[in-house]
């Protein structure tokens, strides 16, 4: 037991030698002195859209939030769930906590992602990071809809219809590489615009509180709700 609580406990500081402390944007950044330019950026995007994400969001509490740029996918799985991370895909290159953006170098994206998808993805993390200040335990589907949503990883049609024939099953008790494996990064997108469609965005942010009812806002059940969006996607 002690063995495996070892193997999956991250990393106890965030940081990693050699790494240097840098202010952008108002933002505090650590990176490799290599990812210096790229941290900038990396800040300078989401400074772009950290005001229109928090007014979206109906939140105030911004305060605090900074990046930490990791030199490689690998360094961040490792750090963030320890040497279990050797087991983490390659498209895995985000994460956060309530303070930081936690994201790989745009300069070593990997096979799975480019530049741009990257600095996208940090957008995303600073929408979690204020999600979660909020609500830790929020859905992977509503939590990773609106991420995506706000930091426009808008999906494209083809892969939508290749997840479309989602099931309840898969929908409704993933873990987060199970979400990933039915399609979750494409369709969780689709599942807040149509909410957005049918209720409004108001109706979304109304349900990011812990206490929020679905019943009470949508006049859903969960399994109302998905298959209502579901036919939704079908007809795409």
């Amino acid at each position: 037991m002690l063995a495996a609580i070892v193997n999956f406990a991250p990393m106890a500081s965030l940081g990693m030698p050699g790494m240097k402390e840098y202010s952008f944007y108002g933002m505090r950044v650590l990176a490799m002195p290599a990812d210096q330019a790229d941290a900038e950026r990396l800040a300078a995007r989401i400074e772009r859209q950290a005001g229109t994400v928090a007014q979206a969001l109906g939140m105030a509490d911004t305060a605090g939030i900074g990046i930490i740029v990791y030199p490689s996918r690998k360094d961040l799985h490792r750090k963030t769930i320890g040497f279990a991370g050797a087991f983490l895909p390659d498209w895995f290159i985000g994460d956060n906590t309530k303070d930081w953006v936690l994201i790989s170098s745009p300069a070593n994206p990997g096979p799975a992602h480019s530049r741009e998808s990257i600095e996208q993805a940090a957008v995303h993390e600073y929408v979690h990071v204020l999600t979660d200040r909020v609500n830790k335990g929020f859905g992977y589907w509503l939590k990773e809809g609106i991420a995506l949503y706000l930091a426009g990883q808008e999906p494209t049609v083809e892969s939508i219809r290749s997840h479309a024939d989602i099931r309840w099953e898969e929908y409704s008790k993933p873990s987060a590489l199970q979400f990933a494996e039915v399609g979750g990064y494409t369709l969780a997108y689709t599942l807040v615009l149509y909410i957005i469609e049918r209720y409004g965005w108001d109706s979304v942010v109304r349900l990011v509180p812990a206490d929020a009812s679905m019943e009470t806002i949508l006049g859903l059940s969960p399994r109302e709700l998905f298959d209502a969006w579901k036919a939704w996607l079908i007809a795409l």
